[in-house]
């Protein structure tokens, strides 16, 4: 099976989060958004999710691993959604002008977060179209976790040299740190492409859509068209924002599905 230690590294990301979140979330649970509560407890568990079935897989614990399989179509929606969240909770902060950061960042980061959304919603149906190749299968699948390693890295490094923020007048080492992350994460897709070329175009696709994701935070966050359509996000209903991501999530889950066709079953003898 290939990416036989893959849940090693999935699982290393929990006390990496921990690390990078503590000031902003982990420290304050209790004056933390909804949205960030949301987001954080469904891509821990997507992530743990991951880990549960590069480890069952590896094991030669099929039954288990269709199991877990099946729970993601559970899951995936209140993950998408959380993503979702997150987003509007953003542009609720950038209209009230809580902070300096979110008056300039906010707009970047939805951004991303957007494209990122969109992004896992195209792997897992690539992911459950290609669920009988197993390379390509577990290449998108675990794909689907890179778009979170740029937003741990990035909070990491914006505490130290040298792209230590310390205040509005620094606030641009944020940016250089955010650009530094993703140009890492793409190196690492382009050699995972390179060292698994039967994961077909899985990392090279993620590569391309988070070097995308750097040029979208460095071009159009600033217009001031993309500024004002963020704001407007603010006014979303709530429930139509998560009939959105549940709706999408179904739809890209049942067409990943049904583009399999089912295994033709052994014809019955007569005795």
């Amino acid at each position: 099976m290939p990416y036989r230690h893959a849940h090693f590294y999935l699982l290393a990301l929990f006390p990496l989060t921990l690390f990078a979140f503590w000031p902003g979330y982990f420290s304050d649970l209790r004056g933390a958004a909804y949205s960030a509560h949301v987001h954080g407890v469904t891509a821990s568990l997507w992530i743990a999710l991951l880990a549960l079935q590069s480890w069952s897989i590896h094991r030669r614990q099929n039954a288990l691993h269709r199991t877990l399989g099946y729970s993601s179509f559970v899951l995936f929606p209140f993950f998408t959604v959380g993503g979702l969240l997150v987003i509007q909770t953003m542009a609720m902060k950038f209209t009230a002008g809580v902070s300096p950061f979110y008056n300039v960042f906010a707009p970047g980061l939805a951004l991303l977060d957007g494209l990122s959304t969109l992004a896992v919603l195209y792997l897992f149906f690539m992911a459950l179209k290609c669920r009988r190749k197993v390379h390509p299968h577990g290449a998108y699948m675990l794909s689907t976790v890179f778009f979170l390693l740029a937003p741990i890295t990035t909070r990491i490094l914006s505490d130290y040299p040298p792209f230590e923020v310390t205040g509005p007048d620094t606030f641009y080492r944020f940016g250089w740190a955010l650009h530094f992350s993703n140009m890492m994460v793409v190196l690492l897709l382009l050699a995972l492409h390179r060292r698994y070329p039967k994961s077909g175009r899985a990392f090279l696709v993620t590569a391309g859509l988070v070097a995308v994701q750097s040029l979208l935070f460095a071009f159009v966050a600033p217009l001031p068209a993309w500024r004002s359509l963020f704001a407007g996000l603010a006014t979303v209903p709530l429930p139509l924002l998560v009939s959105l991501g549940f709706a999408a999530s179904v739809a890209v889950t049942w067409a990943g599905w049904s583009s399999v066709p089912p295994r033709r079953r052994a014809a019955a003898t007569s005795s």
